[in-house]
């Protein structure tokens, strides 16, 4: 018989064998501390512009793009020039939609942008003024060079400086249509008159286009037919309209010219008005003035033009004229001279808009 002692001793022995032969218990992950890593400069972060969708161009074409300017309230029919400065290729774009923006597709090559108010001679450009803010102190108006590159674009070519001196934008070349060659003629062609009676004749139309409005036309006989050379177009007549007194009237001894005049629709009544003198090929703005009510009259060589210089109220009653100025330009037989000016002011009338 074991005794209890003995046998507790061998149970307890026969356990602690069978302890060692046990396989060793998976040993428990112990979480380490975070430890707060040691500040460093961040690194600058260089961001790369990805690639846009390519421009939708004609193959082998260069964008070239940027605003146009005029100085006045409204951006008047244009033409867009881009003249490449070594082959004199000359591309010209119509811009009538009265907004700033435009965009034209060009061949690649070296270019100066201008741009010339239809039917007339006055001339802007993308100059040197341009990018030095068209400030009194930017008196450098030579026309910048544009590098245009197939597929490529260049931005920002702002077609703005129309205060530069004669021959620093290049002379029109085109968008006159034709240019038919006057020949002198003892028999007048029918509907027929010598603008400058030198035995040329011209015809001067007025074409009414409907919904594009109406358009002053002047035709060339060549001899044989007449040949449509120069147009001034009203665009959309809910917009602006050619008024009834446009046409040719008499000026000097013999010769007569042309008289434009425009009239916008908005509540200020707009006028525009344009004299424009055959050159014997095509037609030269000789007189342009343009203001708030605007009203024209002829009296012999004399154009009279009143325009409202101030806006107010009379009595509290509707905004119009607060004052008016008139001036009167003489036609001296090469350019007009002005010989007229007189400022009225509307009497109980409150200016409210200078």
């Amino acid at each position: 018989m074991i005794k209890p002692r003995l046998f507790s001793l061998v149970l307890i022995t026969t356990w602690l064998l069978a302890a060692c032969n046990l396989p060793a218990a998976e040993p428990t992950a112990t979480p380490t501390p975070a430890v707060s890593p040691t500040p460093e400069a961040s690194p600058t972060t260089v961001t790369i512009a990805q690639p846009t969708e390519p421009l939708d161009l004609t193959a082998g074409k260069g964008l070239v793009s940027g605003i146009v300017c005029y100085p006045s309230e409204f951006i008047p029919p244009m033409t867009l020039y881009f003249l490449e400065v070594n082959s004199q290729a000359l591309s010209s774009f119509d811009h009538d939609d009265g907004v700033q923006p435009y965009s034209v597709e060009l061949d690649p090559g070296t270019y100066v942008a201008y741009a010339y108010r239809k039917g007339t001679t006055l001339a802007g450009s993308y100059s040197a003024a341009v990018p030095c803010g068209l400030t009194v102190a930017c008196t450098d108006h030579t026309l910048l060079e544009i590098q245009v590159a197939a597929g490529g674009q260049v931005n920002d070519i702002d077609i703005c400086d129309w205060v530069a001196e004669p021959g620093t934008v290049p002379t029109e070349v085109g968008g006159m249509g034709l240019q038919a060659q006057p020949t002198a003629t003892a028999v007048p062609p029918q509907g027929g008159i010598s603008l400058n009676c030198d035995g040329t004749y011209q015809r001067v139309r007025i074409v009414d286009q409907g919904a594009a409005g109406k358009t002053v036309a002047v035709d060339n006989w060549n001899g044989g037919a007449w040949v449509n050379v120069w147009n001034l177009a009203s665009g959309d007549p809910m917009l602006k309209q050619l008024t009834d007194d446009a046409g040719h009237y008499p000026f000097g001894a013999c010769g007569r010219m042309v008289i434009v005049p425009f009239r916008h629709s908005n509540p200020q009544l707009w006028m525009e008005l344009g004299v424009y003198r055959w050159n014997g090929a095509t037609m030269t703005e000789v007189y342009f003035n343009e203001g708030y009510y605007g009203e024209w009259s002829k009296t012999a060589d004399v154009v009279t033009f009143k325009e409202a210089t101030t806006l107010g109220n009379v009595f509290d009653g509707p905004l119009g004229p607060c004052s008016w100025l008139t001036l009167e330009h003489e036609w001296g037989g090469a350019a007009f001279q002005q010989v007229g000016s007189v400022v009225q002011p509307v009497p109980n009338c409150t200016q409210t808009v200078p």
